[in-house]
């Protein structure tokens, strides 16, 4: 919306606006979604995942992902200043990303350019949220979109999927 005269296209994956989390954050979210929270406190995330970054990334493997990304994958979460980053991007959602959008939605603002939603079907942001193509098309004026056969991960899971959606909308 802020640099619709350079940004002709957009793709999301897995994501919704994050005021659309918040405002339907429900038991649902909690139980799921319940870091967004945890995260958004200060310096307590970084020291619990650097304290046993494996642990709390538990369940992903070589099997999942493949042997490059999942290397890639262990060494980002055992350095400090990755995870701070990683942290830093929910602590903004939290603390000003959703006032961003609030003031869009007032104002009537929308994504003008035409726009591809993927998701991942084996991960759960269709099941708390429903469609999310739907949701986007209240943020957007020309919205596709479908869920990709992945878990959490997408480009490291279903990467042909994935680079195959974005060329074809792409080349539209």
């Amino acid at each position: 919306m802020d640099h619709s005269v350079k940004i002709t296209n957009l793709v999301t994956v897995d994501g919704i606006p994050v005021l659309e989390h918040l405002e339907r954050a429900d038991w649902k979210f909690a139980r799921d979604w319940y870091h967004w929270f945890f995260f958004a406190q200060p310096d307590k995330p970084e020291r619990a995942i650097l304290a046993d970054p494996s642990a709390w990334y538990q369940g992903l493997s070589p099997d999942l992902m493949g042997a490059a990304a999942f290397q890639d994958l262990l060494a980002v979460i055992h350095d400090p200043d990755a995870v701070h980053g990683m942290i830093e991007d929910y602590r903004a959602g939290i603390r000003i990303d959703h006032e961003h959008d609030r003031a869009d939605r007032d104002a009537g603002r929308k994504v003008t350019c035409p726009m591809l939603c993927l998701w991942s079907v084996r991960d759960d942001l269709e099941k708390i949220y429903g469609d999310p193509v739907a949701i986007w098309r209240n943020w957007a004026t020309d919205v596709s979109g479908f869920g990709i056969d992945s878990g959490h991960h997408v480009a490291e899971e279903n990467p042909v999927a994935l680079a195959m959606a974005i060329g074809e909308f792409l080349s539209r």
